[in-house]
């Protein structure tokens, strides 16, 4: 079994009581910003039971992995019923190989999901799929072997909290009664000591992928000091730790099928499936097609995201036809058009009426999902000159570039090479320079100030949690700033608001809000722990002159405590009361 010099390395220095130093976050999440696409497998004993039992059928729609807690099937049915799964047609490289040719850079398996059962050979718990079923193979291995050949990554999902076999897991209450479960017990006697022989058993992987969080930061900490120690370079995701409070790990995850609306600060992933659901259901054909997956891709990586997406193989290792059929369309794109996805970063330029658009240094990829009907696609918010333009495809059929008016101008063929997404390669002078960020209108109740259109500045990030939505945060001196242009209309008072979050270590923070030259100073409030967010007053504001102008929040001093979690700022525009004589407005 292939074990690498760095895992050796680590289990001894966790063996001694050493821990192995991490390499910097930035390093260990190079080659995560560069790959953009993965697949992402869930398989295991529900993948036999299809979506049905006992004539009881998963919704279309819903998740088919989750058949045992759904219909609270007893463990000991369950586990008969896990004694027959015998994948005999699974075969790692042709999974593999169906990966790369998709132009996915990174495969992660389900090494054991909710209902406890192993996918590998595990010491730890003989309701594995080597000990247990007929198989008497490891896919883990073979699938970590298969990826290091095609020299693809190799990551695993691991359900760390959820595990419906296990007495003291969380999960089942329907064999094991809440009441009299040891949750410590089931981390020392399982989930931990599983995530080790992962770790340590099958070379360098890419990634850990928890699920369902841990209750407390000291709890998920356990887990990430775990790899850290055995493997350094290994990421860990962000649903290590509990969905309701701040992210550890190294990146965030979006909620499932989840896609945020702009750009965010920090690296991040969205896992998504190909169809309704992750395990296999053979109810389930509500499949995306090539030209969706495709779609969803770029814009997920327009945005600086990656894009983990599920397949859910059939029992016996067979991958479902519709399956095969997508992936084949998505990698005939990527094959032609992989430049414009891989190692680009987030685009500062917002949609645009005909798509969304990539960066990588002095090129703009213009992703043209609706193809202009007069020819001529306009591309606002860049500063730099254009100086060529070609089809990514067909690098040989330059095109016409003019600037009028501040767009620029790029003439198009008369049909697009690709109806699902045709990319023009644009060069420009120098690395983008986006103009200024676009001046926020007012609605007819005033303005609403929220991380979208935000500028960060300084340690300020744009960030996400499950519960705790977007925001922003990382914020504890006056370098670290957020700010938006408005344009004003009208003049006249302005009842300023503020809603975050603060946890009782920031209460009495000072910040600074700047409204134009005006500036409101005011003490962090607790709000409770973590994400609970409340709206606070901060006075009235006149605004005496239309046209631009700047708002922006910073703290008012360097503190070693955060901030808040900001969610937004708002200008309530303020109504004059009519005059004695006037007359009042019908209802």
């Amino acid at each position: 079994m292939f074990k690498p010099i760095a895992a050796i390395a680590g289990l001894a220095g966790a063996v001694m009581g050493l821990t192995l130093a991490a390499p910097p976050a930035a390093d260990r999440l190079r080659w995560f910003r560069e790959a953009k696409f993965g697949m992402f497998i869930h398989w295991g004993p529900y993948s036999g039971l299809a979506g049905e039992w006992k004539g009881n059928r998963i919704p279309i729609g819903a998740e088919a992995e989750w058949i045992m807690h759904r219909f609270n099937i007893p463990v000991a049915e369950y586990r008969e019923l896990a004694r027959g799964f015998h994948p005999v047609k699974f075969d790692a490289a042709t999974w593999v190989a169906l990966a790369k040719a998709a132009g996915m850079k990174y495969v992660v398996l389900t090494a054991k999901h909710h209902d406890g059962f192993a996918m590998y050979k595990s010491a730890t718990s003989g309701y594995n799929i080597v000990d247990w079923t007929p198989f008497k193979r490891d896919p883990i291995q073979e699938l970590s072997e298969a990826c290091r050949k095609a020299a693809l990554r190799f990551g695993v999902y691991y359900s760390h909290r959820e595990d419906w076999d296990h007495p003291d897991g969380f999960g089942n209450t329907w064999d094991y009664p809440a009441a009299g479960k040891d949750f410590e017990r089931y981390l020392a006697q399982k989930s931990l000591p599983q995530v080790r022989e992962l770790l340590t058993r099958y070379g360098p992987l890419c990634l850990v992928w928890f699920d369902r969080g841990m209750e407390t930061p000291a709890q998920a900490s356990r887990f990430v000091n775990l790899v850290r120690s055995l493997q350094p370079d290994c990421l860990v995701n962000g649903r290590v730790g509990s969905y309701a409070q701040d992210l550890m790990g190294d990146y965030q995850c979006m909620g499932d099928n989840g896609m945020p609306p702009g750009g965010l600060d920090e690296p991040w992933e969205t896992p998504q499936t190909l169809n309704g659901t992750w395990g296999y259901s053979r109810f389930d054909q509500q499949w995306k097609s090539a030209g969706n997956v495709i779609q969803r891709l770029v814009e997920i990586v327009s945005k600086g995201g990656n894009y983990l997406l599920n397949i859910g193989p059939m029992a016996d290792g067979t991958i479902p036809a519709p399956t095969l059929a997508t992936l084949e369309g998505v990698g005939a794109w990527m094959a032609r058009n992989g430049e414009s996805i891989y190692g680009t970063t987030a685009s500062p330029i917002l949609e645009a009426p005909w798509g969304r658009t990539t960066v990588k240094g002095d090129r703009i990829y213009l992703h043209v999902f609706r193809w202009p009907s007069d020819g001529v696609l306009r591309l606002h918010g860049v500063a730099n000159e254009a100086t060529t333009a070609y089809l990514l495809a067909e690098p040989a059929r330059t095109l016409k570039v003019s600037r009028n008016e501040g767009a620029i101008l790029v003439s198009v063929p008369e049909r697009p090479l690709d109806p699902d997404d045709t990319v023009i390669a644009l060069k420009i002078a120098g690395p983008l320079r986006a103009e200024r960020p676009p001046l926020v209108q007012a609605s007819d109740e005033g303005f609403e100030l929220d991380h979208l259109e935000a500028r960060t500045e300084g340690g300020a990030m744009k960030r996400f949690n499950r519960d705790g939505g977007f925001h922003i945060a990382k914020w504890t001196g006056p370098a670290d700033a957020a700010s938006w242009r408005l344009l004003v209309g009208r003049t006249g008072p302005y009842r300023l608001k503020i809603t975050y979050a603060a946890r009782k270590e920031s209460a009495g923070l000072k910040y600074v809000v700047s409204v134009g030259a005006r500036e409101f100073t005011a003490a962090a409030v607790t709000t409770g722990e973590w994400f609970r967010y409340a709206t606070f007053d901060l006075g009235l504001v006149t605004i005496e002159k239309a046209g631009p102008m700047t708002v922006s929040i910073r703290p008012a001093a360097a503190s070693d405590r955060e901030l808040m979690y900001f969610k937004s700022l708002s200008l309530e525009q303020v109504h004059e009361p009519p005059g004695p004589g006037a007359s009042k407005r019908p209802r």
